[in-house]
């Protein structure tokens, strides 16, 4: 499979033209003559011409790409700059920072869990996590990202 995978670029065509594969060396096993060769070799050959039909199957049925990027491409590509802008800030963050919005907002850790963990008070905690927030905003403010309310 993963040598499907590498050919095809996606693990879910792997996984369905895998499949395939087994299918259609099931159906040969009748005609298969033994050369010396181990099994292994001709299912991987088996393998190899099912991607290449695929691959060209795939060639003809691509959409030719337009002038403009599609609203889909745009709305990707802007999702990863905000992920880039935001991981970017996030890094620029003091590290108590850092760590309390981790603990607060990754791992779901309630105000208390995270003042024992981290040696604050529940207030400092808050705190600080109210001010990460405010300069989070900030810095993606001035990448030109608009923060949500």
């Amino acid at each position: 499979m993963r040598y499907l995978a590498v050919r095809l670029g996606s693990r879910e065509r792997a996984s369905d033209l895998a499949s395939e594969v087994f299918l259609e060396a099931y159906r040969r096993v009748p005609l298969l003559r033994w050369r010396g060769r181990p099994v292994l070799a001709w299912l991987y050959r088996v393998a190899a011409n099912m991607a290449a039909d695929e691959l060209r199957r795939s060639a003809r049925e691509a959409p030719l790409p337009d002038a403009e990027p599609a609203v889909e491409e745009r709305d990707q590509a802007e999702d990863l700059a905000e992920r880039e802008a935001l991981a970017k800030a996030l890094r620029a963050l003091p590290s108590d920072y850092q760590l309390v919005v981790h603990l607060r907002l990754v791992e779901g850790y309630p105000f208390s869990e995270v003042a024992r963990m981290t040696g604050r008070s529940v207030g400092a905690c808050q705190m600080q996590l109210l001010r990460a927030g405010r300069l989070l905003r900030t810095s993606l403010e001035g990448e030109g990202i608009r923060a949500p309310a």
